[in-house]
């Protein structure tokens, strides 16, 4: 029996939702979004409340885990059996020791790092060869987080720098939104799903962050409706409010013309239910999160988690 773990009823042993979360890779949060929203599985519960898990259950949790990690939603595979499960982790993981080989083993910095080389030679073809084939090869998550946004930012400090021309950040941002939609056309959201608003404000055209957003929380199960680059704050609300969101998500990059991100963002605040959270990501927001966190803004830094982070939001559960 693992650390923390404890015996009930039956004798077989029961965890924690620490010992899971540990066990399988799964945050807490993730652990209870999935349950409650999926019924991936149904832990008992201690006299105290407290969620026991089996080692079944855990077996189960990690396997959905690898198989999200290659790029389904949970949704996708929430409903197979544990046979089923076990041989998609398989043939995955099959998968995964092929692909590596052919494309000579290179992690994810490095994926970076070559897609670098078609972006300076305006070689469109060769930049989405190498972006389809690391989100093939990691799954998307991974994809999204440790390739498509550093690469993202790469290109935004060589722009800024001088290292780039117009032309070539101009071209390598089509190619990443174009493997972005592609991204998130594989992605089904389940019935019921909670709806996410997504998009850039007034006067800020950089919508790649955006598009990281919307296929990240795609990847976690959120119904993503897409608004794109430069809208007021209160075409984001009404939009908002038409759609039943449960929550609204901002890109913000600095060095958007004119814009004044702080009075956008509280405006937005302003227009919404204050059930409905208002999460903002990307470097202009990061630059006035004093300001945005006084005005009920909350600041994302990090695209891995997003989901659990909106659903903690919207649920209110600890």
């Amino acid at each position: 029996m693992g650390a923390g773990s404890e015996a009930v009823g039956n004798g077989k042993a029961r965890h924690p939702i620490g010992v899971v979360s540990e066990r399988t890779g799964l945050t807490p949060d993730v652990l209870r979004v999935w349950e409650r929203r999926y019924g991936v599985v149904e832990p008992e519960r201690s006299e105290g409340g407290q969620r026991l898990y089996t080692d079944a259950d855990i077996e189960r949790l990690r396997l959905l885990h690898l198989a999200t990690l290659a790029g389904r939603s949970i949704g996708q595979v929430a409903e197979l059996g544990a046979a089923e499960l076990a041989e998609l982790v398989r043939e995955d993981e099959a998968e995964r020791a092929r692909a590596p080989r052919r494309a000579g083993a290179p992690d994810p910095g490095g994926y970076v790092e070559r897609a670098m080389v078609p972006v300076r030679a305006l070689d469109d073809e060769g930049l989405e060869s190498v972006l389809r084939r690391s989100a093939a090869v990691l799954g998307v998550g991974p994809f999204l987080e440790r390739v498509a946004a550093p690469l993202f930012r790469a290109i935004g400090e060589e722009w800024h720098a001088g290292r780039l021309a117009p032309a070539q950040e101009h071209l390598a941002t089509v190619v990443i939104r174009r493997v972005l939609d592609h991204v998130m056309a594989s992605f089904e959201p389940a019935p019921g799903a909670p709806r996410l608003v997504v998009a850039t404000p007034s006067g800020d055209r950089h919508e790649v962050g955006a598009l990281l957003v919307a296929a990240a929380a795609l990847g976690e199960g959120w119904d993503v409706v897409y608004l794109g680059a430069d809208l007021p704050a209160s075409e984001i609300a009404a939009a908002a409010r038409s759609k039943g969101a449960g929550a609204v998500a901002v890109s913000a990059v600095l060095g958007a013309d004119g814009i004044d991100l702080a009075g956008e963002l509280a405006e937005l605040r302003r227009a919404l239910p204050a059930h409905v959270p208002v999460v903002a990501g990307g470097s202009g927001a990061a630059g006035h999160e004093a300001e945005l966190s006084d005005a009920g803004v909350v600041v994302v830094h990090e695209l891995a988690g997003l989901g659990a982070v909106l659903d903690g939001l919207t649920s209110g559960e600890a």
